[in-house]
């Protein structure tokens, strides 16, 4: 083979695999929404005085605290964390504090449930007092315009593995870690080693 076709058939697969690469990059709301929601005030400031940026078109998330129907609306209360480039809430602990989605569609609790990570584009239309536990909150409102529901991450961090191990693909079944996988506690439960 010459230069120029070690190059050719080099180069190819390597554009082709940049080109996916960077097309998968994007995150679930379309350019448009992404580029309205640009240069945001931060989630603190937003926390601070929601109505001085009543009307801003926002983009938010996190991880679903609870979730409410009523007659005309459901109503999600988020805790908030940082999203990354792909719009994806961080599985850090760190956040902002709480806010409240509103979408006068029926979204169903046994799909958006508490600790499905959650992100949001909509409008921000106001304060909602409300409680956490006994203690007075308020509420940054979001009005949605889109909502996506992240699928859970199985991508081998620590969630995983622990779910592994108690299944037993690692754990004593595999020989590995006494006394725990497969129900937990051993083979046969409790006694086996």
């Amino acid at each position: 083979m010459t230069g120029k076709s070690v190059q050719l058939v080099l180069g190819l697969p390597l554009a082709a695999l940049l080109l996916g690469t960077l097309s998968g990059c994007g995150g679930p709301f379309s350019e448009s929404t992404v580029e309205a929601a640009r240069n945001q005030p931060s989630f603190g400031a937003i926390r601070q005085d929601p109505m001085a940026y009543k009307g801003r078109l926002v983009i938010l998330g996190g991880k679903i605290a609870q979730i409410q129907n009523r007659k005309n609306a459901t109503i999600v209360e988020v805790v908030q964390r940082p999203l990354g480039g792909d719009e994806r809430p961080s599985s850090s602990s760190q956040s902002g504090g709480r806010f409240l989605a509103v979408t006068p569609k029926f979204l169903d609790p046994t799909i958006y449930k508490r600790g499905r990570k959650v992100t949001v584009a909509g409008r921000l239309s106001g304060v909602q007092p409300g409680t956490i536990g006994k203690m007075s909150y308020s509420y940054p409102l979001v009005t949605i315009s889109q909502i996506h529901l992240w699928q859970p991450e199985m991508s081998g961090g620590a969630d995983y593995d622990w779910a592994m191990m108690n299944s037993g693909m690692w754990g004593p079944g595999m020989g590995f870690f006494p006394g725990y996988g497969m129900g937990g506690f051993g083979m046969g439960g409790f006694g086996m080693y």
